[in-house]
């Protein structure tokens, strides 16, 4: 099940939907819908999705989604963004890696990312990806990405207190301290088609802070005995 949280995207979300059915057509698409006001829940309907609704915010659409999939008995979950960066010819890979991992991320860091990221995103990223790997126990890179395939039993175990207000670093830092192993491969992805990024240069800076806390967070508040997941895959690329 391919689940993608959208909140005004109306513009994008049509083709992102469409182009993810054209490669998965016996795949269902399942978009949640957080308070848009543009009519994002009805374009990605029309397009071939089932739209759920839940509250504003971007975590708060994952866990919606997330419970559904788990729900309808789906044997695997790739989560993806909704305004085009996230190429849906990467499903297939994300999923088959999941053959040696519990949670695989999609990662513009492991080769080369397929667009120029932003010098001021790509070290604010940097940064922070550091900083979770100390609270992890193994090192991480693309922290936010928000590309992820996961497997039913590992999103049980992390959907009953899945973060309400943001899901980035926080999430990858909970899955490797409850003993999950998290692995990156390498995916080429776009730039946005238009709209407007949850990380802008405003917020950003309030984000990072605040995401910085809630991951040294997780890592205090981690389970002893983990077990080490593998990191990023070396041989990987995008």
């Amino acid at each position: 099940m391919i689940v993608i949280p959208a909140r005004n995207e109306a513009p994008r979300i049509g083709g992102v939907v469409r182009q993810v059915l054209e490669m998965h057509p016996d795949v269902a698409v399942v978009v949640v819908e957080n308070g848009s006001s543009d009519g994002t829940g009805e374009v990605a309907a029309a397009a071939g999705a089932r739209v759920l609704r839940s509250a504003p915010g971007y975590a708060r659409a994952l866990r919606t989604g997330f419970i559904h999939a788990l729900r309808s008995g789906a044997t695997w979950v790739v989560q993806m963004d909704a305004d085009g960066q996230h190429p849906p010819e990467g499903i297939e890979r994300l999923k088959h890696a999941l053959q040696g991992a519990d949670l695989v991320v999609g990662s513009r860091f492991v080769a080369e990312p397929g667009y120029a990221v932003p010098a001021e995103r790509r070290l604010a990223i940097a940064v922070l990806g550091r900083w979770a790997s100390v609270c992890a126990g193994q090192r991480l890179l693309d922290v936010t990405s928000g590309f992820r395939a996961w497997r039913p039993d590992a999103l049980a175990m992390m959907v009953a207190d899945y973060p309400e207000e943001v899901a980035d670093a926080n999430v990858l830092v909970r899955a490797i301290r409850r003993g999950l192993v998290v692995r990156e491969l390498g995916v080429e992805m776009h730039q946005r088609s238009g709209g407007v990024s949850m990380h802008t240069p405003v917020s950003g800076v309030g984000f990072a802070m605040r995401m910085a806390v809630l991951t040294g967070w997780e890592g205090l508040a981690g389970r002893p005995g983990m077990r080490p997941g593998a990191g990023p895959d070396p041989a990987s690329s995008g």
